[in-house]
């Protein structure tokens, strides 16, 4: 199911006791914990209303709370983030497994209990995670690709009397690499500026949205393998006072050598690519296969191997990082 169905639910008081909310669309997420949050009323959220992280808490406080019938109030609520034991590496013990397990097969009628999986590789050979998902209604929010996210973009803007020329958005996408979440923390601004004529423009995109760590990549790897040696240095360098640390920007850098060296040797659509590559945003391969048209695969090789040396480099000894990327540069071309 989606947000939409949620919405309906809640609306329907059609509740189902347990939800797994599975999906890497960090900005959908919060969405979906706000309904959860907004079926109690604000004046019984302090008794009926929980959110645990089991990253710091014990999971026999959540059985314990999820077993107590609401407090003078219709329903409660319970948000679980980081529920580790239902991946392959968590532990957990048998007394909370067995709990768990007759809290699952016999809820308490009223509560409504909530796994924030997010992006937690679950291990869905495990007989609690087996459980779980059996009786869990399962809400997937995973991220919006780019059409998808120019319309929501679109409507939230219409929605408060805003407009946002072509131009604007093309250029927003590309400074976000797609990424809706970061599209929507960065409209605040935008909003801001164009407060009066309620227009915004590209000249207010280029101003006030500065571009992802990746987008600053694909624009350096770029400049890289058409043999721009000033403007490939002047982005290597803007990073590195930007405060991006040098191993940071190295292994972004090998990772989008090595996203072009994969993608240039699979065939299918931008979103059967990004699968076959663990769930990459289909935008990134999308301007993966635009890029690939200009260069040739030995010396996408040639920078790849290039990158995971500077990478030994940086971790074995005290080389400027600045440095041994513009001698890397220098060889390269």
């Amino acid at each position: 199911m989606n947000l939409k169905q949620l919405y309906q639910q809640i609306q329907n008081n059609a509740l189902a006791n347990f939800y797994v909310v599975i999906g890497d669309e960090d900005i959908l997420i919060q969405r979906a914990k706000q309904a959860f949050k907004a079926i109690i009323k604000s004046d019984d959220r302090e008794m009926n209303f929980s959110q645990f992280d089991l990253s710091q808490q014990d999971l026999s406080e959540v059985i314990d709370d999820a077993m107590s019938l609401p407090f003078f109030g219709d329903r409660r609520v319970i948000l679980i983030q980081n529920p580790e034991f239902l991946t392959a590496k968590g532990k957990i013990s048998e007394t909370n497994q067995d709990q768990l397990s007759k809290l699952i097969e016999s809820p308490v009628a009223d509560n409504v209990v909530v796994f924030l999986i997010n992006d937690l590789k679950i291990d869905k050979r495990k007989k609690i995670t087996k459980q779980v998902l059996k009786h869990a209604e399962q809400i997937e929010l995973a991220a919006l690709n780019e059409s998808a996210a120019k319309q929501a973009i679109t409507q939230q803007l219409q929605q408060q009397n805003y407009t946002m020329s072509p131009d604007a958005l093309q250029e927003l996408v590309v400074r976000t690499n797609a990424q809706y979440t970061v599209m929507v923390n960065e409209l605040p601004k935008l909003l801001a500026y164009a407060v009066y004529d309620k227009k915004i423009t590209l000249d207010a995109v280029n101003a006030l949205v500065p571009k992802t760590l990746t987008a600053n990549v694909f624009d350096l790897v770029d400049a890289v393998m058409t043999k721009k040696i000033k403007q490939a240095l002047i982005i290597y360098r803007a990073l590195l006072q930007n405060g991006e640390p040098a191993l940071r920007v190295n292994a972004v850098l090998t990772g989008q050598f090595r996203l072009l060296i994969q993608v240039a040797g699979l065939k299918g659509s931008d979103q059967e690519i990004s699968q076959q590559l663990g769930g990459i945003h289909p935008y990134r391969i999308k301007l993966a296969r635009k890029m690939l048209g200009k260069y040739n695969l030995p010396a996408l090789r040639t920078g790849y191997l290039g990158m995971i040396l500077i990478e030994s480099k940086l971790k074995s000894t005290n080389q400027d990082p600045e440095m041994l990327f513009e001698r890397f540069i220098l060889q390269y071309i």
